[in-house]
């Protein structure tokens, strides 16, 4: 590890776990970020190629961001030394309106935007797009906003919902939970990928720039990887969510450090497990949580009555991805109990969420549901495994490997994310990668989606 790095401590590990997000100084000196903006301005008012994903060669000065010891330190203290930026960074410019529209309203979405500005005003929940990939409860990937110039709140700052990286979709939203703020120049926000959040309208005469870039774990964590003084989980002072969830933040609390999840927890007794899955199905989010989590504590009792429940889930078609003119592909559904599989990214059950959680009493039953008719409780079973991690399900990563054969697009995809968290698969399951790599499937190549004025095709590869 670099010596240099500037770690989080405890507390704000905590408070990244409980509200899904930290704010913190990039450290560098006011004539960079000056810099840097001048740099991004230039190249998007003047230059006819669109930056996308190339921001950081056209401005390379970002990069100096992303390696500076604070903002290193944070990402090593969260996802692990291993930790690796996504081929994805974007600048995400608001223009200035010709009629102004305040926010009157924390939860106002869908605002009016300036024109030219890549920037999106409802909420929302990212998605790898076009990729499918899995929604994870445990900590694997993250987005990282840089705002480089001060960006007042009538600037268009971007707003966040504190504690919503653990919902399904963003159905029971509370204005106390919104998060909208000045934001000082050189300040990076480290979000969970699965937080919500939104731009504002900007009300000023200048431009608002703002870069995003994306991090993925490559590693389970085995230790805890920032200044960790302390075992226990400790309810920090002031956190914005509004609600109480010491047993959902203590499970992963512990898995950040590497230990068993239900640590320092003291189990439900097994006669509440019909009325806690029953909470499952609330709509209050609070309710869903603390019923989700509480379940885990109970451990192998437990997982009959689960394995069932997801069985129920079955002949749904939940595996079949919605057009992207649904507001079931962006996880948006009016339908709070909709978890299926989008183009756009795989919501799992909550009950594969907390077999996962479960670990080794929950494996074999798991294996055997590799080979379920229905590909939606295939997919939630990989997902499972793969979430339960190599220390507990890796003699089984072959098992998950074998659905690279699938003939569904879907079950391929979540098949090779669990495969991702499992990385002690053998020449078998390379071999197909392998094949998937080199041999194009025509019908699995679609267009690509992104942010206006970006075009071509995403490859299955």
């Amino acid at each position: 590890m670099t010596t240099n790095l500037k770690l989080l401590n405890d507390d704000q590990v905590r408070r990244f776990v409980a509200d899904g997000f930290i704010m913190l100084d990039s450290g560098l000196p006011g004539s960079h970020h000056e810099t840097v903006t001048r740099e991004l301005a230039y190249a998007l008012a003047h230059e006819p190629v669109m930056l996308g994903d190339n921001v950081v060669p056209r401005v390379p000065m970002l990069q100096e961001v992303l390696e500076s010891p604070a903002v290193k330190g944070a990402m090593v203290s969260l996802f692990g030394e291993g930790f690796v930026w996504a081929p994805h960074r974007f600048p995400h410019n608001s223009e200035p309106l010709d009629e102004s529209c305040e926010v009157a309203d924390p939860l106002a979405s869908q605002l009016p935007m300036g024109k030219g500005s890549i920037a999106g005003s409802g909420w929302h929940q990212d998605g790898h797009s076009r990729a499918g990939r899995s929604r994870w409860h445990t900590f694997r990937a993250c987005n990282v906003f840089y705002f480089p110039h001060d960006t007042p709140k009538e600037m268009g700052v971007t707003r966040l919902l504190a504690g919503t990286h653990l919902y399904a979709n963003l159905y029971d939203i509370v204005a106390e939970q919104v998060v909208f703020q000045d934001i000082p120049a050189g300040t990076v926000i480290i979000a969970d990928f699965d937080v919500g959040h939104a731009a504002t309208p900007n009300n000023t005469d200048i431009t608002r720039y703002m870069v995003k870039f994306v991090a993925l774990r490559t590693q389970n964590p085995v230790a805890p990887t920032w200044d960790n003084t302390e075992s226990t989980w400790k309810t920090p002072d002031d956190l914005i969510t509004p609600f109480e969830l010491p047993t959902v933040w203590t499970i992963q609390w512990n898995w950040l450090r590497g230990a068993p999840r239900s640590e320092h927890i003291d189990a439900k007794e097994v006669a509440a497990l019909h009325g806690l899955l029953n909470n499952l199905s609330d709509r209050d989010q609070s309710t869903r949580l603390k019923s989700l989590y509480d379940v885990i504590t109970i451990g192998a009792p437990a997982v009959d009555d689960l394995i069932k429940t997801l069985c129920e889930t079955a002949g749904m078609d939940r595996h079949i991805s919605p057009p992207p003119t649904e507001p079931g592909f962006a996880a948006q559904s009016r339908d709070h109990l909709e978890r299926r599989f989008s183009q756009r990214q795989f919501v799992p059950e909550d009950t594969a969420i907390v077999l996962a959680a479960i670990g080794a009493p929950a494996v074999p039953y798991l294996v055997e549901l590799l080979g379920h008719e229905d590909p939606w409780i295939r997919m939630n079973a990989a997902y499972a495994l793969g979430d339960a991690g190599p220390e507990v399900a890796g003699n089984e990563a072959d098992r998950v490997g074998e659905l690279l054969d699938d003939p569904l697009e879907s079950v391929v995809r979540v098949a090779a994310d669990a495969l991702c968290c499992l990385p002690t698969f053998g020449p078998q399951t390379i071999a197909r990668i392998h094949r998937h790599l080199v041999e194009a499937i025509p019908e699995w190549q679609i267009p690509a989606m992104g942010e206006p004025k970006v075009s071509g095709n995403w490859t299955f590869q």
